[in-house]
């Protein structure tokens, strides 16, 4: 009887940790994928030296950033790198005034996010 309260709470410790990493990235990949998809619409009609979507292009950045460590718990950090470097290039395309690659990368990101989004979340065909 002493063996399984410890058993019981190690694996309610688990299954809350589980829980908490599954709704957390699905939180902020929902955020990612809807602000990329903005600011690639954005672009398609305004210009890049919009001082209003360089603010959110380069705040999309620093979000990402920071939760990127805490996804690397469950998620690999090579998954994860190409959304960095399509987040950098895009901030470089805003810094160089370059309509065009800005487009392109945030293309690329919005594409890449929607990927990571459908493998990595709470999803029907992923418990398969």
């Amino acid at each position: 009887m002493k063996m399984w309260i410890p058993m019981l709470i190690l694996f309610l410790a688990v299954t809350s940790l589980c829980i908490w990493d599954g709704v957390h990235t699905q939180k902020v990949f929902d955020r990612l994928s809807n602000e990329s998809n903005e600011i690639h619409e954005t672009l398609l009609l305004t210009e890049v030296e919009d001082k209003n979507l360089q603010e959110k292009i380069f705040n999309l950045n620093d979000f990402w950033t920071k939760e990127m460590d805490t996804l690397c718990v469950s998620i690999s950090r090579k998954d994860l790198q190409p959304v960095s470097d399509y987040l950098q290039y895009l901030c470089a395309a805003c810094i160089n005034k370059s309509q065009e690659d800005a487009i392109t990368y945030s293309r690329l990101l919005s594409y890449n996010l929607k990927g990571l989004n459908q493998t990595t979340g709470i999803d029907m065909l992923n418990l398969l």
